[in-house]
């Protein structure tokens, strides 16, 4: 038994188109959420994974209230060590994220349990070339399928000790330029959303799309981009109003 497993909703809707059209014969497809180049990952391989859940609760607000992160976290873990295919093909591209899921992958999928690497991106999340399996066409995601290959047990040590290596760095953020992985700080992120406000009032969509399109080395999603911005309203760099945050609230700089 196979499956594809992808790296967020976004790729594993970009498979489906694919499958619908006709160029991916395998049909099931597993979606592992969390965005592994974000936040702490102490706890992360160590269920009940309080420690990042109560991470994304606070990043999500009102918007991930609702979910059961630390069970879902604990259910993803629980099926890495033990999953339901004797084939697993992993998706992934210019995401860091989708680097890092890999060489998790690699660290925790049993021996016995064959894995395919799929790549498709440029080798580095540059903001004019980057490439997510969510961005890809079905076209584009078969060609990528016909150049996969088995990773063998080199292979999966030396990136498994990637994995232990991030989870050793526990930094704030992890990025993917060059081929490599590395920590940085919040204000990777926070200097690109600074740089993006003005003294003006301006609605906050002018500040966090730009967030997201010029952060070097992840894609930055408008939950982490909003995130950053309620934490430099709290300490003081920038100014809030307005009632409803993404629809009418606008900010400038202190």
């Amino acid at each position: 038994m196979s499956l594809h497993l992808v790296c967020g909703d976004g790729a594993a809707d970009a498979l489906h188109r694919a499958v619908e059209a006709g160029v991916l014969v395998e049909k099931r497809i597993r979606v592992m959420p969390d965005d592994l180049a974000v936040g702490p990952l102490s706890d992360v391989d160590n269920p009940p994974c309080q420690q990042r859940a109560a991470f994304w609760h606070e990043l999500g607000g009102e918007v991930l209230r609702e979910r059961e992160i630390a069970i879902e976290l604990g259910t993803d873990l629980n099926w890495l060590r033990s999953p339901d295919a004797s084939i697993v093909t992993l998706w992934h591209g210019d995401s860091a994220s989708e680097q890092l899921l890999l060489r998790r992958i690699c660290a925790l999928l049993p021996a016995h349990v064959t894995l395919r690497s799929v790549g498709a991106g440029s080798g580095q999340c540059r903001c004019d070339d980057r490439h997510a399996i969510a961005m890809l066409k079905p076209v584009e995601l078969a060609n990528a399928l016909a150049a996969s290959h088995e990773v063998d047990a080199t292979e999966r040590q030396c990136l498994g000790e990637d994995w232990q290596r991030a989870l050793a760095d526990n930094a704030e953020l992890r990025l993917w330029l060059d081929g490599q992985l590395s920590g940085v700080g919040y204000e990777h992120i926070d200097r690109v959303l600074l740089d993006s406000a003005s003294e003006s009032w301006r609605p906050v969509q002018s500040v966090i799309g730009p967030t997201m399109a010029y952060v070097e080395g992840l894609f930055v999603s408008d939950l982490l981009a909003a995130w950053r911005l309620r934490e430099q309203v709290a300490a003081g760099h920038l100014a809030l109003r307005g009632e409803d945050f993404w629809n009418n609230a606008e900010v400038r700089l202190a």
